[in-house]
């Protein structure tokens, strides 16, 4: 996002300061003319700094506002047209673009099948690359234990998904073998990001990863706004994309070189179209 400081003005200077506002501090005060990065922001934003135990240096960047947005509390409910434009603000996109992704992804249907399930696809080639990385050989799995065929396979097919809640079974089964690798086989929540991209997430474990996603629609959002920023060409497409509704750069990276074959760049184009 674009940094804010010291007499920096416009809309996210005023939503930085209902947002320093709302957690006490800045005294309450909605007018535009005080959509100004003053002394009392600067001061406030270094006590916010403090608190929240991030460098104190009164210049607010992705870090300081996504704490920020975080604190607002409903990270376990449904996200609001606020929380879309917050995130929009993060990422330097506008809020439509967010809420494309989430419908192609998911539907439309939201981040969770059932209170503390996280809607979930397993994947059974990444488990196989994934085992691999961990020094199991999924072949002599496979030939040893036949009924793995349906969550162990070296290529990507959808022929084993069972869609919904339903996939929950075959990654219990995948756990059995090994959690780790398991987790990191599976696409996660409302924009369904792989388990092996927790680090770019900001998460030292995939547990830790799947914790989060459990917590709530926000933290997933959240989520989804650091696997973006982590990834420099992701970041920049989706930005793009108010000058220039081309999702083909997007759908490349996000859904993977076969993104055309089932019209993936496509479906977020009408998405965004309905949301802009």
């Amino acid at each position: 996002m674009k940094l804010l400081k010291k007499n920096s003005k416009g809309t996210e200077t005023g939503i930085l300061r209902s947002l320093l506002s709302h957690f006490g501090y800045l005294p309450v005060s909605g007018t535009d003319t005080e959509a100004i990065f003053d002394d009392a922001v600067y001061d406030a934003v270094v006590r916010f700094q403090k608190d929240s135990g991030l460098s104190a240096d009164g210049i607010v960047g992705y870090d300081t506002f996504e704490r920020l947005i975080y604190r607002n509390g409903n990270n376990g409910d449904s996200p609001t047209d606020t929380d879309y434009k917050l995130m929009g603000i993060l990422l330097e996109c506008t809020p439509a673009a967010i809420l494309a992704v989430q419908e192609v992804e998911t539907g439309g249907r939201g981040g969770f099948f059932a209170p503390g399930k996280p809607a979930i696809l397993f994947e059974g080639h990444i488990f196989w690359s994934e085992l691999k990385k961990r020094g199991q050989d999924p072949e002599d799995l496979l030939k040893c234990n036949p009924g793995y065929s349906d969550i162990l396979y070296p290529q990507w097919t959808t022929k084993h998904y069972l869609g919904g809640i339903k996939e929950y079974d075959r990654l219990d089964r995948a756990i059995a073998i090994n959690r780790d690798a398991a987790l990191c086989s599976a696409s996660w929540g409302m924009f369904q990001i792989m388990g092996n991209n927790h680090t770019v997430c900001g998460k030292k474990t995939v547990d830790d990863f799947v914790e989060a996603m459990k917590s709530g629609e926000l933290a997933q959002m959240l989520l989804f706004c650091r696997f973006i920023r982590g990834n420099s060409r992701l970041a920049e497409a989706i930005r793009d994309i108010g000058k220039e509704p081309d999702w083909t750069t997007f759908a490349r990276y996000y859904n993977g070189p076969a993104y055309a074959k089932n019209d993936y760049h496509g479906k977020l184009d009408r998405a965004y179209t309905k949301y802009k």
